[in-house]
């Protein structure tokens, strides 16, 4: 409803570049992976209507970390919980909450348990400061460690480039999914 979108004010914090920019930089394949989500929210929010620059009237607080897209490295939660120790320390808005009016986009198979195999992030489960947080993900399963409830699920990214098809081309099939619903 246009009340809801009018009254909803996002702050995105403005993080040093080693957290998102500097990351794209160097694989700037990350463009068009499966998993850019966390880029394109980040650049749509910056000039998106619902962005708010004063905190103070923000209702919803966005952390541009992008865990996903340089997928060398390997300890992303690493990176988050560098993320979260810093804007807890330079703005009291975490803290006030403990993040459950933060939200971060988690694209990875396995979203917040920051583990490439299903094993290991089991065993891990979500990382701890995330707990309270929204987490938007390109994945979920019902009753699943990684997957929490509250969690919003997005497609995965698909470049526009991928989905268009030339005039006159020929095609017997329109759609085709491959995958599995839960």
């Amino acid at each position: 409803d246009d009340d809801s979108i009018e009254k909803l004010k996002v702050f995105v914090y403005e993080l040093p570049k080693k957290y998102n920019e500097k990351i794209l930089k160097k694989n700037s394949r990350c463009l068009s992976s499966m998993f850019a989500a966390e880029i394109y929210i980040h650049r749509f929010l910056l000039t998106s209507t619902v962005r708010t620059m004063n905190p103070k009237e923000a209702n919803w607080f966005y952390t541009p970390v992008y865990t996903t897209c340089d997928l060398i490295i390997l300890e992303f939660s690493h990176m988050m919980t560098s993320a979260i120790k810093l804007i807890s320390y330079n703005w009291p808005y975490w803290n006030r909450t403990e993040g459950a009016d933060h939200f971060f986009t988690v694209p990875h198979d396995f979203g917040a348990c920051f583990r490439f195999r299903e094993d290991q992030a089991v065993e891990r489960g979500i990382l701890p400061l995330l707990r309270r947080a929204t987490l938007v993900q390109t994945f979920g399963e019902k009753d699943h460690v990684c997957f929490k409830d509250g969690s919003i699920i997005i497609p995965p990214y698909v470049p526009t480039e991928a989905m268009k098809i030339p005039p006159g081309t020929h095609r017997s099939i329109f759609v085709h999914f491959s995958g599995s619903m839960y």
